[in-house]
């Protein structure tokens, strides 16, 4: 390509700045899912730059993830004031890592617990990571400046992420400003677990009205979240999360010599759901050869009251514990898995819930049990899909036969688990979706 050629090129590109707090080394779906829209945006005519934080605080990590980043991606990284490192050295603990799923504010017991609590609570908000904001904002604006930027994203959790966007729309002249939220904001679940006071949550409540109402386009991973926000945004549309094709090359190992019920995420401890203990509980009684050949897997880390269900159920010698692993060897283990766990957690507005978990966990062809709203906008995906229904909370009879269906055919099978054959889970892979992302930053 000649120099000129590669001018007019560059010049129809959209040059977008990304700014998002997780990005590699951190991992999980929060960082997955615009790392797998940057790894793809150049087939699609977009030209991404990322910011992001220097030395986060993250509950766990994966520096393989940054393999996908593409090397003509620039990335920018500005320091930030972290409270939990200061947090964690009043409890007696290292570093600055945080636990999984807010899992340290619910109903704490000590005194300096309640104590952090109310501070996380009433002076960062929207959330604790807000003290990136005021390095973040000064390098957004001279790489909007600098590098020709005209639409930028941010992405959430954190959601006071969005309130850097906010800024920028108003000092940058003619920048174009999408505001991608991933999880609710006032209505996640662990709101309640806060304690704000009411100015607290009223402020809260404002910032969120604001960003939607001055994002020129807001984009949500459910109809459920759109449905929330829509009546408040100018323009919102819905693009979930999915699955990467190329993260999808783990092969079989055909017959296994146990059959292996698996959970591969973080555990927490609104995903403790006492109909599928007891069920495995009774079919460990009731079937001898399930009660020899049955292992649970949980790799990950696993909330100390689902450890203490599964021990007062005694299913304890069935549970196999593995830690943190890398993504490419999560996803070998969905593929490699007999049957998979998904439980969409307990909490209020869970029908919005759309982990990006179901979306891996469909294109592994393994078998799926989950439990959770039956009317939720992930029974809605199953049935589209057409991988299985949605069991609910309390329907232990229908779990406990579809564990033993499965069980029984890999049993009957020699070992061999039973592999999904329908493919409707395509629509969601990730270069598809990328594009979808690539023509509405395209209309604005």
């Amino acid at each position: 390509m000649s120099n000129e050629e590669k001018n007019t090129t560059d010049s129809k590109l959209s040059k977008v700045l990304i700014i998002t707090y997780y990005w590699p080394p951190a991992s999980g779906p929060g960082v997955q899912r615009f790392l797998k829209f940057v790894k793809y945006f150049s087939s699609f005519g977009v030209h991404p730059t990322v910011l992001t934080v220097k030395n986060g605080s993250y509950s766990s990590e994966d520096a393989s993830l940054l393999d996908d980043v593409p090397m003509e991606v620039t990335t920018y990284k500005t320091k930030a004031i972290e409270p939990f490192a200061f947090y964690n050295l009043l409890r007696g603990k290292k570093g600055k890592s945080v636990e999984v799923g807010m899992g340290n504010i619910k109903n704490p017991t000590s005194l300096f617990g309640k104590l952090s609590r109310y501070v996380r609570s009433n002076y960062f908000i929207p959330d604790a990571r807000v003290g990136w904001n005021s390095y973040a904002t000064k390098e957004a604006i001279s790489i909007c400046k600098n590098d020709g930027i005209d639409t930028i994203i941010t992405t959430g959790p954190p959601h006071s992420t969005h309130l850097i966007g906010m800024y920028l729309k108003k000092k940058v002249d003619g920048i174009k400003w999408i505001a991608d939220l991933r999880d609710p904001w006032t209505s996640i679940y662990y709101e309640k677990y806060l304690n704000r006071s009411e100015k607290s949550a009223s402020r809260n409540q404002k910032l969120e009205n604001d960003v939607l109402a001055s994002a020129d386009q807001v984009v949500v991973v459910s109809q459920g979240m759109k449905k929330e926000f829509q009546d408040r945004a100018k323009s919102i549309s819905v693009i979930p999360n999915g699955f990467d094709g190329a993260d999808m090359k783990a092969g079989t190992t055909g017959v296994s010599k146990k059959f292996v019920f698996a959970y591969i995420g973080n555990f927490k401890a609104n995903q403790n759901i006492r109909a599928i203990w007891l069920a495995l509980s009774e079919l460990c009684q009731e079937d001898i050869h399930f009660n020899e050949q049955f292992a649970l897997r949980l790799t990950g880390v696993v909330n100390e009251e689902i450890r203490d269900a599964l021990e007062k159920n005694d299913l304890g010698r069935h549970v196999e514990y593995e830690d943190f692993v890398k993504h490419d060897v999560a996803v070998s283990k969905m593929v490699n898995s007999n049957l998979l766990f998904l439980p969409i957690p307990q909490a209020e507005n869970n029908q919005l819930i759309l982990t990006g978990k179901i979306f891996e966990y469909m294109a592994s062809h393994t078998p799926i049990l989950s439990v959770g709203p039956i009317d939720g906008n992930a029974a809605t995906i199953l049935n589209d899909c057409e991988r299985g229904k949605m069991y609910d909370y309390e329907n232990k009879e229908g779990i406990k036969a579809k564990i033993r269906e499965e069980f029984e055919f890999w049993r009957d099978h020699g070992g061999m688990g039973r592999k999904e054959e329908s493919e409707h889970y395509k629509k969601y892979e990730r270069k598809t979706l990328t594009k979808v992302y690539a023509d509405l930053i395209s209309k604005l």
